[in-house]
């Protein structure tokens, strides 16, 4: 939430909602002390942030994040993750626009975002729409299942780079619920056209939630996975 801000010469503030830690934070506090989050914790982060890309999507002109990743997903005190760092993201141009100008072009491709989330076209310097989002959206998933970030013994670049020319994606274990299998299959599909909206990401989340727990996923209630003091330091 922003609270403040002033647009003062060499002295440029904003003021925002005091949060808690990062998820970043949260993957790094709890691995080290009890290894991976529980089903439920899990699950609660991903439809909130599927739900909050969803309200970014869903504007008349989409806004594209284009650089989501656990380090930019902030949670508060009571436990509810929230998106930040708009410093790179963009309304989307009109898709029926007949030609987009040079400096639009410039601006819709390149290397932006972080290597381990971005998404292939991307990285390829393509032309891309907020599609993309929904490729970083399954990086994030996977490492919320997982415990460790896709590729954990690459650096980004190398991942990135095996991503967008050799058809890499993190290996999914076979043990894994077939709705999160499925899920992450067709939001980091190669074709971005083949890639769901996030409000069907949110169906699937629904589905798994009633398989899993019986209940909807809106149900659920979430008790923080606590990291220590050490790892809240909020810049």
């Amino acid at each position: 939430m922003l609270l403040a801000f002033t647009t003062t010469q060499d002295h440029e503030v904003m003021i925002s909602e005091l949060m808690k830690c990062s998820l970043l934070d949260v993957f790094k506090a709890n691995f080290e002390q009890k290894g991976q989050l529980s089903k439920r914790t899990q699950l609660i982060y991903c439809s909130q942030l599927a739900k909050g890309m969803n309200y970014l999507h869903t504007f008349k002109q989409p806004i594209i994040h284009r650089d989501l990743k656990p380090a930019n997903l902030l949670v508060d005190y009571s436990g509810t993750l929230k998106i930040t760092d708009f410093g790179l993201a963009k309304v989307r141009p009109n898709p029926n626009q007949e030609a987009a100008s040079e400096t639009d072009k410039f601006l819709m491709t390149g290397e932006t975002g972080s290597y381990r989330f971005m998404a292939p076209e991307v990285f390829r310097h393509e032309q891309y729409t907020e599609t993309v989002d929904v490729y970083s959206f399954a990086m994030i998933v996977y490492y919320i299942f997982r415990g460790v970030p896709p590729w954990p013994y690459w650096s980004g670049f190398k991942a990135v780079n095996a991503a967008s020319f050799d058809g890499s994606r993190p290996e999914i274990p076979r043990e894994w619920h077939a709705q999160i299998s499925t899920l992450l299959q067709m939001c980091w599909d190669e074709n971005m056209k083949g890639r769901p909206s996030f409000a069907t990401i949110i169906d699937h989340l629904h589905v798994y939630s009633k398989e899993t727990f019986g209940i909807d996923c809106d149900a659920l209630s979430l008790q923080p996975e606590n990291p220590s003091p050490s790892c809240c330091v909020i810049s």
